[in-house]
């Protein structure tokens, strides 16, 4: 049996300090003990082994062969660890599925952002799940949530957004201050009653001509003319073939998070998802 297989790290620095210093004294300042307890060690290291390791000469030690092929592992051993401690650490694997919610428009403004992540982690699967509904996080039905809230809900941690803007867009032929339009409204978790209050408060006689889930299909209908709408800003001046809409007026600016369960938080792919969202959302509000 080799005699490193019966030896720890304590074992190899003790025999490797003594052939640096020499003498036992100097052995005992280098590790750091009483120059009794060197002796001591060295016995009880060459009881178990079985073999001699030191001889003891005027003024210091000399190593015996069986020590001089202890030192050498030890410096084997102590060039690993070096080599171990200087190399950088592997970030986790990010890999497996992610199951994001949000509104379709928000989804829509992170393609990009999306797209470039899944081509630096390409396995990681997304799941996409626009929807105007609040997905659960304790129930798994979703793991990452774009979620308009001035804060997140007990259990769930995240970051906040920019805020989204809101315009009243409409196509030139509505673009005058004449009352009695016709408005496409919304439904997000708020309620539809907000939107009605906003659209009444703007115009007093306007007409609610349609109600739109979709802020996609919203925007599209509104830019066939079909009638005035709030719509977020930053979508509409991302989509070139909304160009024609006119804003006639400043909206409201609410409030957003993304987030993600407590238990979720450190997953390398949830973390990553999150960082490419607020990334990926931070880019269009500087813009």
């Amino acid at each position: 049996m080799r005699p490193s297989e019966r030896l720890d790290w304590d074992d190899l620095k003790l025999i490797l300090a003594l052939a640096e210093a020499g003498y036992v004294t100097r052995a005992a300042e280098k590790l750091r003990v009483d120059q009794t307890t060197i002796p001591r060690r060295i016995r009880r290291l060459e009881d178990r082994l079985d073999l001699k390791l030191i001889e003891r000469i005027k003024g210091g030690v000399v190593l015996t062969a069986a020590a001089d092929e202890l030192v050498r592992i030890a410096r084997e051993v102590e060039t690993g660890l070096d080599d171990a401690l200087a190399a950088p650490l592997e970030a986790p694997p990010v890999t497996g599925t992610v199951k994001l919610s949000g509104t379709d428009f928000m989804l829509d403004l992170l393609t990009d952002a999306l797209v470039d992540l899944q081509k630096k982690f390409p396995g990681l699967i997304l799941e996409l799940k626009p929807t105007n509904d609040y997905l659960s996080l304790d129930r798994r039905e979703t793991d990452v949530a774009i979620r308009q809230a001035e804060s997140p809900h007990d259990g769930l941690v995240g970051r906040r957004l920019p805020l989204i803007p809101l315009g009243v867009f409409a196509m030139p032929d509505f673009a005058d201050n004449a009352p009695g339009k016709p408005w496409l409204s919304w439904t997000l978790p708020r309620g539809v009653s907000e939107i009605d209050d906003m659209i009444l408060k703007h115009d007093t006689d306007g007409r609610i001509v349609a109600r739109v889930d979709s802020m996609m299909a919203q925007a599209r209908l509104c830019a066939r003319g079909m009638g005035c709408a709030f719509l977020p800003i930053n979508y509409v001046s991302a989509h070139p073939e909304l160009s024609d809409l006119v804003l006639i007026a400043d909206g409201p600016s609410y409030p957003a998070w993304v987030v993600t369960h407590e238990e979720l938080r450190h997953v390398p792919r949830v973390r990553e998802v999150m960082a490419a969202i607020v990334e990926g959302l931070d880019s269009y509000h500087a813009s």
